[in-house]
């Protein structure tokens, strides 16, 4: 057994996004999001910064399943962290991006604020700081 070392760095991690149209899908995240593109063989990954989805196409609509509607389940299926979370707002509101809850100071804490969107398969993303 080999026990990993404390300066081993990880990133990530890659959340795994399935999706009914990819080439949609990937143009969302392009355009509206600012991610940027790595095509990966049947699927594609898109990151900007240290955040990455892989988007996966399925052949079924109703393999696609965001947590944040289930019952109970939590408002985001990713979070998001920035250091500029007014300024990210701004830049995703001008592109378009489907705002579901706006940026607002969080009860239990005032300095820290979040904003969700939701994009073309309903996964419902926050970015935070």
């Amino acid at each position: 057994m080999t026990i990993a070392k404390e300066n081993v760095k990880m990133t990530g991690p890659a959340m795994v996004l399935n999706v009914a149209d990819l080439p949609k899908a990937v143009e969302f995240y392009e355009r509206v999001l600012g991610f940027e593109r790595e095509e990966a063989g049947g699927h594609v990954h898109m990151s900007r910064g240290t955040a990455v989805f892989i988007l996966h196409p399925v052949p079924n609509p109703s393999d696609v399943r965001p947590n944040s509607s289930a019952e109970g389940g939590l408002y985001f299926d990713a979070y998001c962290y920035t250091d500029d979370v007014r300024s990210l707002f701004e830049e995703l509101k001008g592109r378009g991006a489907d705002i579901v809850r706006g940026v607002d100071p969080l009860d239990w804490n005032e300095q820290w604020i979040e904003f969700t969107i939701k994009d073309l398969n309903g996964y419902c993303i926050t970015f935070g700081g």
